[in-house]
């Protein structure tokens, strides 16, 4: 009888399998063969970084969560190396060759699919997307009114197509906003996702500083682009010997931040210290403005998807020791706090919980975070001698506007 033959053994040194070996009378060698390769291509990777990144982020959550260091990050105590044996991030040069290698399969790809197509006389192809780049497999048609003209109801029509026509216009507006968003957290989080490999990239090379040192370039590219999703403006002041100031655009935020991505994006990068730490002072007034502006959660309403989770990486910005928050973000945020609250005093009717002090304790991670601005910006702001209008010094305006919005709490509960 014809002997078997059983391949089961994974050892990487075991001789190689004869395509001849593999041969039945049911499919030829080639035919076996070409089924192995396609199974194996996939593991076949130039940057298994990238293409087992979702892999290694929930290892690398698991291993957090039970107090040990990051997959693939340095132990403590220093001593180079990693915790275990994991894909590190490739250079350029790399990526390129695996793009360019890609694109050669795919074109072979194509091309024996046209002739597949052309002897068999099929009806069609269908392309494989890019599972990075998914393309948008739902399209809607614009719908167009017909307008019918009735000459007894002229003047109607007239007064009736104007009011269409601010309609239309106000709705195409939206979405022209709503796409706008949508694009600038997409270019945050491809922007968000670079900056943490170069960070690995830049701990993996410590030792070799001319190496980190050509990749501050990438760095600043992606940084400045993580800060136009977000709207943060850097300015270069000539007259300051070059100082830069860092302005808000509060239209630009409130569009990302309207978005449940855009508030998963804004959350991701002050956890993970990806923005940089002047940026986020100057982020978090603004940021608190837009959220207050929100439906709040209390009550047993549902607060907007990913507000915790923005609230409490911006709680924890707030309590992080070093680098201490910048004191005249704190008085922004209690200026506007008060501001809230003497609009409650005036307002009886705040049924909507939008305006007043149910905007600020709607929930509970919105009074956390107004605790922590409360209980930080006392010991920064108090002894801070900086002037922060009219000549009034911020500790005693800080003092004064914390004993106002106390009062005003305080009377709130005794109604």
């Amino acid at each position: 009888p014809p002997q078997r033959s059983y391949f089961n053994n994974a050892n990487p040194a075991a001789r190689p399998v004869s395509a001849n070996e593999v041969a039945s009378k049911f499919m030829p060698s080639r035919d076996v063969c070409y089924i192995v390769h396609s199974m194996l291509r996939p593991l076949q990777s130039l940057d298994a970084y990238n293409d087992d990144y979702y892999h290694w982020s929930v290892a690398n959550r698991k291993s957090m969560m039970r107090g040990s260091p990051g997959v693939g990050m340095a132990p403590p105590g220093g001593g180079g190396g990693t915790t275990s044996q994991t894909p590190q991030p490739v250079w350029k040069e790399v990526k390129a060759i695996t793009k360019e290698r890609d694109e050669k399969f795919l074109s072979s790809m194509k091309d024996r699919a046209k002739l597949f197509a052309e002897e068999k006389k099929s009806l069609g192809q269908l392309v494989k997307t890019n599972v990075k780049r998914p393309k948008a497999l739902l399209t809607t048609p614009v719908l167009n009114k017909e307008n019918v003209q009735d000459n007894a109801a002229a003047n109607d029509e007239d007064v009736a197509k104007k009011t269409d026509s601010k309609y239309e216009s106000e709705q195409r507006r939206h979405r022209i906003q709503l796409w706008k968003a949508r694009v600038r957290v997409d270019k945050g989080y491809s922007a968000f996702l670079s900056l943490i490999e170069l960070r690995r990239l830049i701990q993996v090379h410590a030792g070799a500083p001319r190496l980190a040192n050509d990749l501050m370039v990438d760095v600043k590219t992606n940084v400045d682009l993580l800060h136009s999703s977000l709207g943060i403006v850097i300015k270069v002041d000539q007259g300051n010997a070059g100082g830069k100031t860092i302005d808000i655009d509060e239209a630009t935020l409130a569009g990302t931040l309207s978005l449940p991505k855009g508030r998963a994006l804004c959350a991701r990068v002050i956890e993970e210290g990806i923005l940089p730490h002047p940026s986020a002072c100057q982020l978090l007034p603004v940021a608190l403005g837009c959220i207050l502006s929100w439906p709040a959660g209390g009550g047993g309403a549902t607060s907007a998807e990913g507000e915790d989770r923005l609230l409490h990486a911006l709680t924890g910005l707030v309590l992080t020791p070093q680098p201490r928050m910048d004191p005249s973000a704190l008085y922004r945020c209690l200026d506007m706090s008060v501001s809230l609250a003497k609009a409650s005093q005036n307002d009886n009717n705040e049924d909507d919980g939008r305006k007043g002090l149910s905007a600020i304790t709607g929930s509970h991670m919105r009074t956390k975070l107004l605790y922590s601005v409360l209980s930080v910006g006392k010991e920064v702001c108090s002894g801070s001698t900086a002037e922060v209008h009219h000549g009034a010094m911020m500790g005693e305006s800080w003092s004064e506007k914390e004993s106002t919005f106390l009062e005003i709490i305080a009377s709130a509960q005794t109604r």
